[in-house]
């Protein structure tokens, strides 16, 4: 499925207009697309540029979300972690989960043991239509000397043992974000990158109770600067944690606020060392903590969660969240194993989670529950807002929101087709609630001619479930497509995958490319032989003379180098 960005579809009427491309907005216009209606859906970077493609790598039910008693937020994500891995079965894992326990443990390890088996009572349908090898044991308790055995690099002093209990792994969140979207595309939705919303479209007349109409949003193309009014008839701002920003475009007070706080990863060597299988809680004795979670021959270690007064464009990784987690991971490390260091660090990746405001002190207790704001009691009609949520309900947020709008005045006449995505795959999934391990061994026994190591064949079926064919053509046409993008073994992109982004995945700047289509981006520093790599492919499909692509390299180059120097800055 081609996702297009042709600028014309800017001048068609749209009976709904979503602008964020957040995994929130995706479903938005999965849903209201699936149910036929007229959708468009814009973002003022590429689709998943915020919040959605910097998360902690986990389709989840949120277990520490029971330690501020938010149990309807857990159950509905534990419900919904079963529903998206179900819908793409080839972008998801099962993972264990280690939560150890010392005696200085806070919470003590009584309750976390309840809270470990109320995470799992309330995940009862875990289970329901999962393949075998998909399926999600029962939590267990693991002695002191079988956890030493499994993680030998924890501390022992102290130490009684761990809580075992699995969670989803979301592996390229990125990709599956493109996987929902390519099923909005699929069912009608236009989808435009790098449109930003600077303001609203009204109705000539007020509605009769003095209330202004929404019709539709002023936008502008970021990459060319041609401006458009867009016509629709009901619009959805799910800006994330940029939606208070969006509504500031109405100058006037709508009585919502986002609370905003700054979830930081750090992208390490593996702790512990090669061959690490488990993720594991790092619990400081202070009670903050982090997971550790083995991910693509490293350890990708996070969140922080901390209060941030700052517009999201100008957030980014400091050295106290650098720290943070580097003393939170050290103090579960046991002394005959190396402590981490900067020197450790791949890479950094920042989040900003949009929060409902209440009573809270603090972000960490904050609740992670979801808002949709119908604006018509403040005096604005035919325009809704979404405070909050997460990853994992973006699904459901977007169901619930598309019955609203389809309840609403704003789409009255307006034909509705029945949709249920709950047991609907994904676009390039290879089967709803399939194993996916059959079509990945079957793929090694195909298109042999090509001449492709097996591991990158498993993993462009990875990537790309049913569509990696689509990428093998391309390097059938152009045998040079099958080239690697690095040198690195660890880093398995071929060069037909940077082709493949920008003529079917609507990527258009090197940053979409590496860091939100190809895997190589995410996996820490990227070389500069790297990016003159996907360069040399990209430049020739955008249009770039061979000066616009030098200096795009350059750009990139820099981009990556500034967020370094970022959190490197105030240790000289």
């Amino acid at each position: 499925m081609r996702i297009e960005r042709d600028l014309a579809r800017l001048d068609d009427p749209y009976d709904v207009i979503v602008v964020g491309g957040g995994i929130t907005g995706v479903c938005v216009a999965r849903e209201t697309a699936g149910r036929g209606l007229r959708t468009l859906l814009i973002d003022k970077g590429d689709f998943g540029h915020g919040t959605s493609s910097a998360t902690s790598k986990y389709i989840h039910g949120g277990i520490r979300y029971l330690e501020t008693y938010q149990f309807g937020v857990v159950r509905e994500s534990l419900r919904e972690r079963r529903v998206l891995a179900l819908a793409a079965p080839h972008l998801v894992s099962q993972q264990r989960f280690l939560m150890p326990a010392w005696k200085w443990s806070k919470p003590p390890t009584a309750l976390i043991g309840a809270g470990v088996g109320l995470y799992a009572a309330l995940g009862f349908d875990r289970n329901r239509y999962m393949p075998e090898a998909m399926k999600i044991p029962l939590p267990r308790w693991i002695p002191r000397q079988r956890l030493l055995r499994d993680v030998p690099w924890l501390d022992a002093d102290q130490l009684q043992g761990a809580f075992a209990y699995h969670d989803t792994f979301n592996t390229h969140p990125e990709r599956l974000l493109l996987e929902f979207l390519k099923s909005a595309v699929a069912a009608g939705a236009v989808a435009l990158n790098h449109v930003e919303a600077t303001g609203f479209v009204f109705a000539d007349e007020h509605h009769a109770d003095g209330s202004m109409v929404v019709r539709g949003v002023q936008v502008t193309d970021r990459l060319t600067g041609q401006r458009h009014a867009v016509r629709g008839r009901a619009v959805v701002n799910a800006g994330g944690p940029w939606m208070d920003l969006v509504l500031r475009h109405l100058q006037r007070p709508l009585g919502v606020k986002v609370n905003r706080s700054k979830g930081v990863h750090l992208l390490t060597s593996p702790v512990g060392g090669t061959g690490v299988t488990d993720t594991v809680f790092a619990r400081a004795r202070s009670g903050h903590h982090v997971i550790v979670s083995p991910w693509q021959g490293y350890s990708f270690i996070g969140p922080t969660d901390t209060a941030v007064d700052l517009a999201p464009d100008a957030v980014g990784v400091d050295h106290d969240d650098v720290e943070l987690i580097l003393s939170t991971v050290n103090d579960t490390i046991s002394n005959g194993f190396p402590k981490l260091t900067e020197a450790d660090i791949e890479g950094t990746t920042v989040g900003i989670r949009p929060l409902i405001v209440d009573e809270s002190k603090d972000s960490y207790t904050t609740s992670r529950r979801h808002e949709l704001y119908d604006h018509a009691p403040a005096g604005v009609r035919h325009l809704w807002s979404i405070g909050g949520g997460k990853w994992t309900t973006g699904r459901a947020l977007g169901e619930e929101t598309a019955l609203a709008l389809v309840k609403s005045d704003a789409l009255d006449g307006a034909a509705v087709r029945a949709f249920d995505s709950r047991r609907l795959a994904v676009h390039s999934s290879f089967g709803w609630a399939h194993d996916p391990q059959p079509y990945f061994e079957a793929v090694l026994r195909t298109r042999a001619e090509l001449g492709l190591d097996d591991a990158t064949r498993v993993h462009l079926a990875r990537l790309y479930g049913t569509e990696h064919s689509r990428v093998l053509d391309l390097v059938e046409r152009t045998p040079q497509l099958a080239q690697r993008l690095s040198d690195d073994p660890r880093r398995l992109d071929i060069a037909a995958q940077a082709a493949y982004a920008v003529t079917e995945e609507s990527a258009c700047t090197l940053a979409d490319v590496l860091d939100r289509r190809l895997v190589i981006g995410t996996l820490g520093r990227v070389s500069r032989a790297e990016v003159e790599r996907v360069a040399v492919v990209v430049g020739p499909l955008l249009g770039w003379s061979i000066e616009q692509t030098s200096a795009a390299v350059e750009a990139e180059l820099g981009r990556r180098a500034a967020i370094e120097i970022g959190w490197r800055r105030a240790t000289v």
